[in-house]
């Protein structure tokens, strides 16, 4: 039951994660804006982009947005977040000692290709199979770091953060943070289950013909990524 439990929550969360990277697109100015000791700063203007359009140069200051005051350059991105494609902003921008209002609207933002679908496929896919494998032989320690394993191996390739930082997308900020560790924990965890059953097995059979050490190895395979040296 908990298995199932964890399984009906994981996927859940998986086809929200789904939906939300489909749904929301994230939307931006083109302007890349670094807090400097004068104030949030143009560094960089991409070309093409509704900043380039109206105006926007580098080296400018931006005093406020709609007539609110900025003080970091995340201040910026949450008016960005409150709105959408199309939405227009009111910059107030310090250019030579000057001020000067520009208006803008926004723009979708840069996304890669969809990839990310086939991953999540691919997670919710590893998923079922560790549950599976977990429901047909509960009793098996094996199967129950697999279980986790293939849990670990979802959040890899499932939990993707969007930008909206909402409640849900921070959970799936912190699923998609953490995963780093999970994937070599849960790889550890298997190699510890299947080398104490394969002692186990040695014990009882006390043949030589036992394959089961000869598949360690290539647990830790998928867990390279985010090896360290040392």
């Amino acid at each position: 039951m908990f298995a199932v439990s964890v399984v009906v929550l994981l996927v859940a969360l998986g086809v929200a994660n789904v939906a939300m990277y489909s749904r929301w697109h994230e939307v931006e100015d083109g302007v890349l804006w670094s807090a400097r000791a004068e104030g949030v700063t143009a560094s960089e203007v991409a070309a093409g982009t509704a900043a380039a359009a109206a105006g926007i140069e580098r080296g400018d200051i931006l005093l406020a947005v709609n007539g609110s005051p900025v003080q970091t350059p995340s201040d910026v991105v949450e008016y960005q977040h409150r709105g959408h494609a199309g939405t227009r902003l009111l910059y107030t921008l310090l250019r030579s000692g000057v001020r000067q209002p520009l208006e803008l609207a926004l723009a979708p933002a840069p996304r890669g290709n969809s990839i990310y679908f086939v991953l999540a496929a691919v997670g919710l896919f590893t998923l079922m199979v560790g549950a599976s494998v977990r429901l047909r032989r509960p009793r098996d320690q094996a199967t129950l770091h697999f279980f986790w394993l293939c849990v670990a191996f979802f959040g890899v390739f499932t939990f993707s953060f969007n930008g909206q930082f909402d409640r849900l997308d921070w959970a799936f900020y912190w699923g998609d943070a953490t995963r780093p560790r999970a994937a070599p924990t849960a790889a550890a965890a298997l190699h510890d289950g299947v080398s104490q059953r394969g002692r186990a097995t040695n014990l009882e059979r006390r043949t030589a013909n036992d394959s089961t050490p000869s598949v360690i190895p290539v647990m830790y395979l998928p867990a390279l990524p985010w090896a360290r040296p040392g």
